[in-house]
């Protein structure tokens, strides 16, 4: 009798290890695995336009009406050389990249000017990405110099009193 209720109790401990382990791993089973998403790891946009690959493009300005600075690549991996247009409501520029190359629009030989984000850092600026016959209707983030690896792109250059306003007041004396 000892014997049959040790199988019980092994019989009954199997079940609720089972029962644990598919409570446990089930979510797999139902749900998409997060790592297998492809995303933009950065502050830009990711994105391929025909041939060209379009990795983290943003625009750095300091307000809806200034210039903005294009930054990211264009990655051309095509035998021709290419040509991108960047297209907003303020104007445009053409990129030309060469075959075989990735063009970073960050060197200073390859600095990218349109006269303005026409958005408010912080928001999205609509635009037309073009290669030849194709394009692409993006929404490019605009930044300022709020975050210190942006400020040497601001067009006109960085002033840090424009971040005043995100330092704390002190505390007075009454609230401890």
């Amino acid at each position: 009798m000892t014997a049959q209720k040790n199988r019980g109790r092994r019989a009954v401990a199997a079940a609720a290890l089972a029962m644990l382990a598919l409570g446990v791993t089930s979510c797999g089973a139902i749900n998409e695995q997060a790592t297998t998403f492809q995303y933009a790891a950065s502050d830009g946009i990711v994105l391929n336009v025909a041939d060209l690959e379009v990795r983290n493009m943003l625009l750095v300005t300091k307000s809806a009406t200034d210039k903005a600075r294009l930054l990211g690549s264009v990655v051309n991996n095509t035998a021709t050389p290419q040509t991108l247009t960047v297209a907003l409501a303020t104007g445009s520029v053409s990129i030309n990249v060469p075959a075989k190359t990735s063009f970073k629009l960050e060197d200073a030989a390859n600095k990218t000017i349109l006269p303005s984000a026409g958005v408010i850092p912080g928001k999205q600026a609509k635009a037309t990405l073009s290669v030849g016959g194709s394009s692409d209707e993006v929404n490019i983030p605009v930044v300022d110099g709020t975050l210190e690896s942006y400020r040497e792109f601001v067009p006109g250059g960085f002033d840090p009193s424009e971040l005043s306003h995100l330092t704390p007041s002190p505390k007075s004396e009454e609230h401890h």
